[in-house]
């Protein structure tokens, strides 16, 4: 990829989901793999030295057991783990800080109230629904981690517009490419609600009329 694009792998993030079993042949028919449970992320960089990405914009709130370790003023025992390559102190752990840092294992859900709900608009409108959603809030969190406020974000597989509506909650510009007119049709009706959401197409004829989305 570096050679060809010019471009670094920076890190690989687990989306771990409950997504339905598959792959349907090779797992249920064949039974020659366990179903699979993830998909990878794969972040990549044109220079990883100058990458924008901040996990401080996506901190998580403190476990209850975090919480109550920093509340003592952090660890009150001395240990050592891995032949001494790993050292606990009295006060180990006690700095305040605003949040977690993510894990790379993200245990996401790929179902939500506003898909369902985008769905069912969708269909009532006779309007294309896309069978393999990316969840707004994997999307949000990776938007947010990788791009400051008001940066631009291009989606060069639009889909169901899944990012650009991560892009609207999280206050980031979007471009959004979609080769499927009939998706970008049926996305856009999640996209409604949003300030300066613009669409023009022909119900009736859908497949055949213009349409167009525009993000801020």
């Amino acid at each position: 990829m570096s050679q060809k694009l010019g471009l670094s792998l920076i890190d690989r993030v687990v989306w771990a989901s409950n997504k339905a079993p598959g792959p349907t042949y090779w797992a249920s028919i064949t039974r020659q793999q366990l179903c699979v449970g993830y998909e990878p992320v794969l972040v990549f960089c044109n220079d990883p030295v100058a990458c924008i990405a901040d996990n401080r914009r996506v901190l998580q709130p403190h476990s209850p057991r975090h919480a109550q370790l920093l509340a003592r003023g952090g660890e009150q025992r001395t240990a050592r783990y891995g032949d001494g390559a790993y050292k606990l102190r009295p006060g180990s752990f006690s700095n305040q800080t605003l949040g977690t840092i993510p894990k790379n294992v993200l245990n996401i859900p790929t179902t939500s109230k506003e898909v369902a709900q985008s769905r069912k608009l969708a269909k009532s409108l006779g309007l294309a629904t896309h069978g393999a959603l990316m969840p707004v809030k994997l999307a949000r969190l990776l938007v947010e981690f990788l791009t400051p406020p008001e940066a631009l974000v291009v989606d060069i597989f639009g889909g169901w517009l899944s990012t650009a509506l991560a892009c609207e909650e999280a206050g980031r510009r979007w471009i959004a490419f979609e080769k499927m007119a009939q998706y970008v049709a049926g996305g856009s009706l999640r996209l409604q609600h949003c300030e300066g959401f613009m669409a023009s197409f022909d119900l009736p004829g859908w497949n055949e009329a213009p349409f167009r989305t525009v993000g801020n």
